[in-house]
């Protein structure tokens, strides 16, 4: 990009005889380019841009399956979004259906859960409950018993 090296601040900004003249939001200097002969128009009509729009349709529809995705994983990196995104770009290039490919990156990027055994409960009738004695009567230990431990 060029940059604007004239007076300070350019004596205009916006398109004027095919120059255009910006200011990026952050940056305090000022940029100058050609205004470019292709147009929405051309791309959307013309037979030249063809596989610009199916590499485009591509890129929408595999991230929207990568958000999908990322949005489930427990911990979220932008290169895995990226990964993610770029697998599905693959797969939609090869012809695969859109929950085909949810399904595979599924299996691939999102943990497995455990399975887990349902156990029911076994409840025993017929059965009295059994009785706990909580208060013993303490023992005292006999004569024998403390001379023995005592010391000396």
């Amino acid at each position: 990009m060029a940059r604007w090296c004239g007076q300070k601040p350019p004596p205009f900004t916006g398109t004027k005889d095919g120059i255009t003249v910006y200011r990026l939001k952050d940056d305090e200097q000022y940029y100058v380019r050609l205004q470019s002969s292709i147009t929405g128009k051309r791309i959307k009509k013309d037979p030249a841009f063809k596989g610009f729009r199916n590499s485009s349709v591509r890129l929408r529809d595999a991230s929207r399956i990568g958000s999908k995705i990322y949005r489930q994983l427990p911990v979220k990196k932008h290169t895995i979004y990226r990964e993610i995104t770029g697998k599905a770009i693959l797969l939609l290039k090869a012809g695969e259906k859109e929950d085909v490919i949810i399904t595979r990156l599924t299996r691939e990027y999102l943990p497995v859960p455990k399975r887990t055994k349902t156990v029911k409960p076994v409840i025993k009738k017929n059965k009295p409950p059994k009785i706990v004695v909580l208060n013993r009567p303490y023992k005292t230990p006999s004569l024998s018993k403390i001379y023995r431990a005592a010391p000396g």
